[in-house]
């Protein structure tokens, strides 16, 4: 009897610390996916901030810009210097860095779904002044010099501040505040929804939920198989080959159950949700791996970089809908031409990379050739929509210097950088110097 007591001890623990490590396995890789959906967040968010610094950056290095008087338009009262007479005797508002900021943040408030803001902890435009989560993110930037970003999730917003510096165009205003070049003199808020965030927390949680009531069941039912076992071994051992027969079948059943819903979440981490074609993070796994092994056998191998045409463009003319629409249309179109053997994955907002296994160059250039002419020749049609999209497209083949996959890749976004240059719609393949 101490014996079986022990023995039945045994396998609850044992599958006690299995049903462990599968939980925590499908949690691991619950966190990995929805911190994989906050980075898209926050690099839509850093895109969204790097366009209006830009804008913001060109403005002030024409110590800002000068417009014409129209439709009630003041000079702004905070501004030295904010107007001039032309010699027609036409009234010029100027327009400050700061000013054209805030514009045109005003402007993208009204139309689209995101927020911006300029904001300041010493600002001298009363419109300026911080709430609650722009004066904590810019006392926070402030304390915490290293860090340029500051940002959280809210219900229905995620909420981004990066920081604005002084440039030395900025203190024939601001150099009375006690700025001085490199201080921090404020912050631009964008905030944007996070619909599409919560609908895929949702989807993942009501996965893992689901795998975890399947571990669970699935452990109960192996626990309570193994106790009856253990009892008719002692109970009826006339009978103890049949009933390991059955056990054994049962139990390859339920570990196929357990192995196939892993597989499933693996594939989840793994795929791109909009295109359902390789992310990131799969393109950098495998294609290392490739790459390796071309290193060492010294295969050829080449790798495509393809980036959408003024997608920001798209975006801005027809919405973010249609934008998803033509990104998983260019994907399928890319997808018809590769081979099984080849790589397509999506490494960002519209840009996307095929790694070529036994292919050099020139070769590649062929199928990128075919791939844009493709894309080109499938517009976007839907109701009143009859879109063409174009991309550009970068090359680039193993060499001796290549010591990583990171390598190939610099150089297929030189030659992407290239097409970019030369026009756009075109492939480039990369020439070392």
């Amino acid at each position: 009897m101490k014996n079986k007591n022990f023995i039945i001890f045994s396998i609850v623990s044992i599958v006690f610390v299995f049903t462990l490590f599968i939980i925590s396995y499908i949690s691991s890789s619950k966190i990995s996916y929805i911190e994989i959906s906050k980075k898209v967040l926050y690099e839509k968010a850093t895109s969204l901030f790097n366009n209006i610094v830009n804008t913001r950056e060109w403005a002030s290095s024409h110590g800002g810009v000068y417009i014409k008087a129209h439709d009630g338009l003041k000079p702004n009262p905070y501004l030295k210097d904010n107007y001039t007479i032309t010699k027609d005797n036409q009234l010029l508002i100027k327009v400050n860095p700061a000013w054209m900021t805030r514009q045109i943040s005003e402007l993208s408030n009204k139309k689209e779904k995101y927020y911006f803001k300029i904001t300041s902890l010493q600002p001298i435009n009363p419109n300026n002044i911080p709430d609650r989560f722009e004066e904590r993110a810019l006392k926070y930037l402030e304390s915490n010099p290293s860090k340029k970003f500051y940002y959280n999730i809210e219900e229905d917003k995620y909420h981004f501040l990066g920081t604005l510096l002084v440039k030395e165009s900025c203190l024939s205003c601001h150099q009375s505040q006690g700025y001085k070049e490199g201080d921090i003199i404020g912050g631009l808020r964008v905030s944007i929804p996070v619909d599409t965030y919560n609908e895929n927390v949702q989807l993942i949680t009501s996965k893992t939920d689901l795998l975890y009531l399947i571990t669970f069941i699935t452990s109960i039912i192996f626990i309570s198989i193994f106790t009856f076992t253990v009892q008719s071994i002692y109970n009826r051992e006339k009978n103890i080959l049949k009933l390991n027969k059955t056990l054994e079948r049962k139990v390859k059943s339920r570990t196929k159950e357990l192995s196939k819903a892993n597989e499933q979440l693996t594939h989840i981490s793994m795929q791109d949700f909009l295109t359902n074609i390789p992310n990131r993070r799969y393109f950098f796994k495998v294609g290392s791996q490739s790459f390796n092994v071309a290193k060492r056998e010294r295969f050829k191998i080449s790798l495509i970089c393809i980036d959408i045409d003024f997608f920001k463009r798209v975006n801005d003319t027809y919405g973010h809908q249609i934008g998803d629409e033509i990104l998983k249309l260019v994907s399928s179109t890319m997808n018809k031409q590769i081979r099984k053997a080849d790589i397509l994955a999506r490494t960002g907002g519209e840009e996307f990379v095929v790694l070529l296994h036994n292919v050099d160059a020139e070769g590649a250039f062929v199928l990128s050739e075919k791939i844009r002419e493709n894309i080109f020749s499938t517009p976007y049609i839907k109701r009143d929509y009859h879109i063409n999209t174009t991309v550009s497209i970068g090359i680039s083949e193993l060499d001796e210097l290549d010591e990583d996959l990171d390598d190939l890749m610099a150089k297929a976004d030189e030659a992407l950088y290239v097409s970019k240059q030369q026009g756009r719609n075109r492939s480039t393949i990369y020439k070392r110097a």
